[in-house]
Order: structure tokens, then C-alpha cells, then sequence
């Protein structure tokens, strides 16, 4: 699979992008801030190996409703996939855990399988410009963003696609938190789970820094 993927690094053009996307930086980093504290303080040794991870993503998707419902945004299931939608701008985001955030020679895996939902309405990220002929294949076929948050709390806003029920090369990648300067958040191993199905891609990188 070739995708070309747009990232952006430098503060204020991420800022402006989260802009055009209807978000902002301070809330997504509050975001972030919840899903760390929740996975470094929400389980003990005697948890399941995947409960500070099950903790952010509860968490992480509660906070990511909390900042931004109202107006413009609203709570969304699509197949299955916990998110919110503006249905103005035509954009979904959804949380996610993956093992490692904001490095250009990486590109961010969910620490959970991808289902057919996630799969099935991911498909906009790469055929957002076909056309379609139906309500269904126009709603399921919207852009969806993920706010990506790593075990060490780093965070970037990205647009994925879905190969072998894991993410494969995004089509946008932005990034907002670089580096862990909370010494609060625990530095977590992820959880045991399924591991991600190996895929041939070749991402092509355009940084768009200035």
C-alpha cells in the first residue's frame, strides 16, 4: 500500500490545522493529561496486565466528549467505534492507545486490533474524494481522525488507515504533545493482546514544517 502522508510539527501550524478541524490544542492535550493520570493511577500490580490501557481508553474517550460535545460536535458509535462527529465540517475523531507517537520514521500502532467497524469507516481516509451513492456510504465514508496517545504521553492528531485490523500509514499526521515532561505519568509496558498483523506499506513522508 502507498500513502503519502502530511505531517505537520511546528507549533503553529498544528494549531492552525486542529483550527480548520473544529479543535483545539488545550483541549486535546487535557485529553491526553486524563488518559496518562488514568493509566498510571487507575490499576494496581494485582490488574490484568491490560487494565492501564483499558483505563486511558475509558478515560481518553470520556475526556475527548467532555471538551468538545455542544454545537459543533456530538457523540457517535459508528460499527461499534466510540467517537465524536461535526457533521458541518463532515470529520469524526475517535481515542486510541498505540505503542509510540510523533516520530516521522514511525508510524503509530493501535496496542488493540482494529474491528470491522473501525476498518469499515476508516475507508474515508483514503477514498474521501470518490464519489458515493448512498446515505450509508456517505456517512461511513467521513474522514476519521484519532487523538493517538503512547505510554509515555506523547500525542498526535492523525488520520490512519486500517490494514490487517491494525493502522496502517496515515494520510495526516500532526503532531501535538513531542515529548513527556509530566513526571507524574507512569512509563508503562503495553498490555498483553493481540499483536499487530505484520504488513507490507511504504509510507511516503511530506513534512511540513516550515
Amino acid at each position: 500500500m502507498y500513502v503519502e502522508t502530511v505531517v505537520r510539527s511546528a507549533p503553529l501550524e498544528v494549531e492552525a490545522r486542529l483550527q480548520e478541524l473544529g479543535l483545539t490544542g488545550l483541549g486535546l492535550r487535557r485529553v491526553r493529561d486524563t488518559a496518562c493520570l488514568a493509566r498510571a493511577n487507575n490499576s494496581t500490580d494485582n490488574h490484568a496486565a491490560n487494565a492501564p490501557g483499558t483505563s486511558a481508553y475509558q478515560d481518553g474517550v470520556w475526556c475527548l466528549r467532555d471538551e468538545f460535545r455542544g454545537e459543533e460536535w456530538d457523540k457517535e458509535r459508528p460499527g461499534g467505534v466510540e467517537a465524536i462527529i461535526n457533521r458541518g465540517l463532515g470529520i469524526r475523531v475517535a481515542y486510541a492507545n498505540v505503542d509510540r507517537c510523533c516520530d516521522i520514521n514511525h508510524s503509530p500502532q493501535a496496542l488493540s486490533d482494529k474491528g470491522s467497524g473501525s476498518e469499515k469507516i476508516c475507508s474515508g481516509n483514503l477514498f474521501s474524494q470518490l464519489p458515493t451513492y448512498t446515505k450509508e456510504q456517505s456517512q461511513m465514508g467521513l474522514p476519521l481522525y484519532y487523538c493517538m496517545v503512547d505510554p509515555d504521553g506523547r500525542m498526535e492528531l492523525s488520520r490512519p488507515t486500517i490494514v490487517g485490523k491494525a493502522f496502517g500509514p496515515c494520510v495526516e499526521r500532526n503532531f501535538i504533545v513531542e515529548n513527556d515532561n509530566d513526571t507524574g505519568i507512569l512509563h508503562e509496558e503495553p498490555g498483553q493482546g493481540a499483536e499487530d498483523e505484520a504488513v507490507d506499506v511504504f509510507p511516503s513522508i511530506t513534512r511540513k514544517d516550515p
